[in-house]
C-alpha cells in the first residue's frame, strides 16, 4: 500500500498508528523472517503493562531527549516529547521472539514504516537500534538478510553498531559475505573504511564467527567471486585459516572440486599454494585424497605441493 509521508514529528505518531499493516506469522526457527506479534498497529496499542520492560526507563528516555534536536531546533520537555517518548517505548517493546516492531517492519519489508520509526528512536538514544531479538539478530542484521541497501545505510548513519553479533557470531558483513550480497557489502565496507582515513584496511574483516570462519571463508559457499574481490581488496587475508581446522579459501576450493573458484583464488596477490591445515594438509593434498585429478593438477603447475613432499623437506 502507499503510504503518505509525515510533515512532521507529531504526524509520524498518526501515521505509525493509521498507516502500519504490518502482518507477522507464527514463531521462528531461525533467520528471523517469521516473527513479530499479529499487527504493528495492535502492538503500538498495547498497554505498557501488558508488554515486555523496555531497555530503559521514561525517565531516562526524557532526559536524554532534552539534550538534542529535532529538525534543527531544540526541544523542550513538552507534551510532543513525551508522546515520542512513550511511541518509542512502544517501538522497542519486545514480542515472544524477542523481535521489536523495527525488526518486524524490516522483515515484512516494510521499509517506510521502519524508516519512520528508525528515525524517532535514533533522536533519543541511537544504542536502542542494537536491541537483538533471541537469536542476537539486531535490525541491521534483518536489514542485510532482506537485501536493503536503504535500510542498511540508514540503520548505520542513525548510529547502529556494525560489529553487532547474532546467536552464531556473525556480524552483517559475515551474512552479506555468505548470502554473496555484493551491493550490501559494498555499503558495509564503505561505512567500515570510513573510520579509518589512512587506509582501506579494516581490521575487523578478518574476524571469525562463532563456527572459525572469516567473512572470506563465508563467501566461498555461494561462489560469490564479486564479494571475495571486495574482501581482499579491503584488507581480507587471503591465507587465514578457519578455527577448526585450519584450512584457507584455497583448500575450501580444493576439497570442494570447485575449478572456478580455486582458479579465482590463485589469482589473488600473496596467496599461498602451500598451506597446510592443524592436520598438515595442503590444498594438494586434499584434492589428491578427493579424487580431483584437474585441482591436483592445476595446483601443482602453481607450485603446490603435497603433504609428503614438505614434511620430507
Amino acid at each position: 500500500m502507499a503510504f503518505r509521508k509525515p510533515a512532521n514529528i507529531a504526524e509520524n505518531f498518526d501515521s505509525l498508528e493509521t498507516d502500519c499493516s504490518i502482518q507477522t506469522r507464527e514463531p521462528r526457527e531461525d533467520s528471523g523472517f517469521c516473527s513479530g506479534p499479529s499487527s504493528c498497529k495492535e502492538s503500538l496499542c498495547k498497554k505498557e503493562t501488558d508488554l515486555i520492560s523496555p531497555t530503559k526507563d521514561i525517565g531516562l528516555l526524557e532526559e536524554n531527549m532534552e539534550r538534542v534536536d529535532i529538525n534543527g531546533q531544540a526541544v523542550s520537555r513538552s507534551a510532543s516529547c513525551e508522546n515520542l517518548v512513550k511511541t518509542v517505548l512502544r517501538i522497542i517493546e519486545q514480542d515472544f521472539d524477542g523481535d521489536t516492531l523495527i525488526h518486524v517492519a524490516i522483515i515484512q519489508n516494510e521499509e517506510y514504516i521502519a524508516k519512520s520509526m528508525i528515525s524517532m528512536v535514533s533522536i533519543l538514544d541511537p544504542e536502542l537500534l542494537d536491541i537483538p531479538n533471541f537469536l542476537l539478530q539486531t535490525p541491521l542484521h534483518l536489514a542485510v538478510l532482506v537485501r536493503s541497501v536503504e535500510l542498511v545505510e540508514i540503520l548505520i548513519q542513525s548510529g547502529a553498531d556494525l560489529g553487532c553479533r547474532d546467536l552464531h557470531g556473525n556480524t552483517p558483513l559475515h551474512i552479506a559475505s555468505y548470502h554473496g550480497f555484493d551491493n550490501i557489502v559494498v555499503c558495509l565496507l564503505k561505512y567500515a573504511s570510513g573510520k579509518k582515513r589512512k587506509s582501506t584496511f579494516i581490521q575487523e574483516i578478518n574476524d571469525r564467527n562463532y563456527e572459525g570462519q572469516s567473512c572470506l571463508h563465508l563467501s566461498t559457499f555461494n561462489n560469490s567471486l564479486p564479494v571475495i574481490n571486495l574482501l581482499s581488496r579491503f584488507g581480507a587475508d587471503v591465507n587465514a585459516r578457519d578455527g577448526k581446522s585450519g584450512k584457507t579459501i584455497l583448500h575450501y576450493a580444493a576439497e570442494m572440486g570447485n575449478t572456478i573458484l580455486m582458479d579465482y583464488v590463485l589469482q589473488l596477490p600473496g596467496v599461498d599454494v602451500n598451506s597446510q591445515t592443524y592436520a598438515g594438509q595442503t590444498p594438494s593434498s586434499l584434492a589428491r585424497g578427493r579424487g580431483f585429478l584437474d585441482i591436483w593438477t592445476t595446483l601443482r603447475k602453481f607450485g603446490g605441493k603435497d603433504r609428503e613432499e614438505i614434511d620430507d623437506t
